[in-house]
């Protein structure tokens, strides 16, 4: 894959590999042991906090791609770099300032309506919005909660219906010790309930560093109770840092969020070549917009931003050429 943001530019021959999981891949490939297959395995697991037989072997070769065709590039570029001042918290109030029109929260969208004209909003409280366009940013995996009147291509259906696979736990751990920095994988093949970890830094006391601030990630469908504090570090401990003293840790129940369900978006075989586009096309005058289906980063936030620059564009082509029909 030589272009990770044209990932359809031609000749695409990534497409023919698509129905390919990374196990199947790597049971494929000759001339490795199976200590370095599992190595390897253990590495791209984090990509969907999921074993290779369950990840699309595609979505590797775009991550790949992403971090420069090699794999200190992946990690560097994923997991190295940090919006300062404030971080993410900052960065969404930002956006929110710049922002022009009306700001409506705590509102639950049940039934998107189209019509000729418009299209009309209906939410669970009973209130109704009316737009000429709508621009969609709900994940992936929580569009088939919502009824879309008339009903979206049968393309969309389907992937709504497969969604992204990355469903496994967060958890951010504070240690006694002042650690330097590292990074671990668990087997994919294994008994272990986390994918991987890694230290995030040493706290910011100005008396210098105190302490090791780390997250920790499962393999989808683990560590689902955040309340279960004795199974999530005693795991923590079996797993990745038998000595580690844990203070404290702090986690949010992603998988069962009903209005995220899941991490970052990974696919699984058969999906991105079968999705990505579909996904990426308006439906009449809904546009769709999220990081689950861009071109490059998907999941990150470049890939947020990339999307929504893209549905942007679309809706202000849209209402200029409804402008010019009545004109």
């Amino acid at each position: 894959m030589p272009f990770p943001h044209e990932p359809f530019r031609e000749p695409a021959i990534w497409m023919k590999y698509d129905h390919l999981t990374v196990k199947q891949r790597l049971d494929h490939l000759g001339g490795l042991s199976q200590f370095e297959k599992d190595i390897f395995e253990s590495n791209v697991a984090t990509f969907g906090s999921a074993p290779g037989s369950d990840i699309g072997f595609t979505e590797v070769l775009r991550w790949f791609a992403l971090g420069g065709h090699s794999m200190a590039g992946v990690f560097e570029r994923a997991g190295i770099y940090k919006l300062g001042n404030g971080g993410m918290t900052a960065f969404a109030r930002a956006i929110l300032r710049d922002f022009q029109g009306d700001v409506l929260f705590n509102t639950v969208v049940q039934k998107v309506d189209q019509g000729r004209n418009g299209v009309s909003l209906q939410m669970q409280d009973g209130r109704r919005i009316d737009a000429k366009a709508v621009v969609s940013t709900i994940p992936l995996n929580c569009l088939g909660d919502i009824t879309f009147n008339p009903p979206l291509s049968a393309l969309k259906t389907d992937a709504i219906a497969s969604g992204h696979i990355n469903k496994g736990a967060k958890i951010h751990f504070s240690l006694a010790a002042t650690e330097p920095g590292w990074f671990a994988t668990c087997s994919a093949s294994g008994t272990s309930l986390y994918v991987f970890a890694l230290s995030d830094h040493n706290g910011h006391e100005p008396s210098g560093p105190r302490g090791t601030w780390c997250i920790g990630f499962g393999y989808n469908g683990h560590l689902v109770d955040k309340r279960n504090s004795k199974g999530i570090i005693e795991a923590f401990r079996e797993n990745l840092r038998p000595d580690a003293e844990v203070q404290a840790y702090l986690t949010h129940n992603w998988m069962n969020d009903p209005y995220a369900k899941g991490n970052w978006s990974c696919w699984g075989p058969n999906r991105f070549s079968r999705s990505v586009q579909e996904l990426q096309k308006a439906d009449g005058r809904v546009f769709f917009a999220s990081a689950d289906w861009a071109d490059g980063w998907r999941g990150f936030v470049d890939g947020a931003i990339e999307s929504g620059q893209k549905s942007a564009n679309d809706v202000k082509e849209f209402l200029n050429s409804q402008h010019r029909v009545k004109l």
